[in-house]
């Protein structure tokens, strides 16, 4: 997918998140980006909390365009690129080539406030939410002091359940969020980031879906990172007070 030289060090291996694609709207079903009419006139606010790093990246051509950028950009890298409200770095043009640019991020970010378009949206629930999601939250919610809480026992609850991680999950329903939680029990990131945004919504947590990729393989002789297809992941981002959007990966969570 593409390469990255370091100015400096590497960075953990934990903390290697490579951010594209953002996903707001759920139909029960599946997931989407954002309407263009739907955040018009928002931008993107970087807060800079944790020490800034700086690396080259050469991107091989997608036709998409999406700049791939280590969890969180700080800023625009190029005059034909931009950073959107939930910092998805984004080329004026689908990229057809061969691209070389340079990135800075900051790992820990307070993204302030939470504009009221992106909390309703952030809320929004499909019709097809069951009884028993609903009450599975409320179990949580009972037992918790406060959303951050909230979020944690969501993640107990993925790690002491039987849920599984594979590539070959059973066929899901009209109804896939729901089978996944209480009958199949297994899928890969995008069933675990899914299901777990909703069960947040549920709780009155906003949540968004981002996609992208996660580590790379460390090339000892040319001193880069390879971040390859193979690697592409999802995880989900919940607003909290105090802390802003801050994310949360419930595949990581799955023992």
């Amino acid at each position: 997918a593409f390469r990255v030289r370091f100015d400096g060090p590497f960075p953990q291996a934990e903390g290697l998140y490579w951010r594209g694609p953002v996903a707001w709207n759920a139909d029960g079903r599946r997931w989407q980006a954002a309407r263009p009419d739907q955040f018009s006139g928002l931008v993107a606010v970087p807060a800079r909390s944790g020490d800034a790093v700086s690396y080259e990246v050469t991107l091989e051509p997608s036709r998409q365009r999406w700049l791939f950028a280590l969890d969180l950009p700080t800023g625009t890298p190029e005059k034909d690129a931009y950073l959107t409200h939930d910092f998805q770095l984004l080329a004026k043009e689908p990229i057809k080539e061969t691209r070389v640019y340079r990135a800075t991020s900051a790992p820990a970010q307070n993204t302030g406030d939470l504009p009221e378009e992106q909390r309703a949206a952030g809320l929004a629930l499909p019709a097809n939410v069951t009884a028993r999601m609903r009450e599975l939250v409320a179990e949580w919610a009972g037992v918790s002091p406060g959303p951050a809480a909230v979020v944690q026992a969501g993640l107990r609850h993925f790690h002491q359940q039987a849920f599984y991680y594979s590539l070959r999950p059973p066929r899901l329903g009209d109804n896939p969020a729901d089978e996944f939680l209480f009958e199949t029990r297994k899928g890969f990131c995008e069933h675990y980031a899914s299901s777990f945004a909703l069960l947040m919504r549920i709780a009155g947590i906003p949540a968004r879906i981002v996609m992208g990729f996660l580590g790379g393989e460390r090339n000892p002789l040319g001193a880069h990172l390879i971040v390859r297809q193979s690697d592409a992941h999802a995880w989900v981002e919940v607003w909290l007070e105090g802390q802003g959007w801050t994310r949360v990966d419930p595949t990581a969570a799955v023992a």
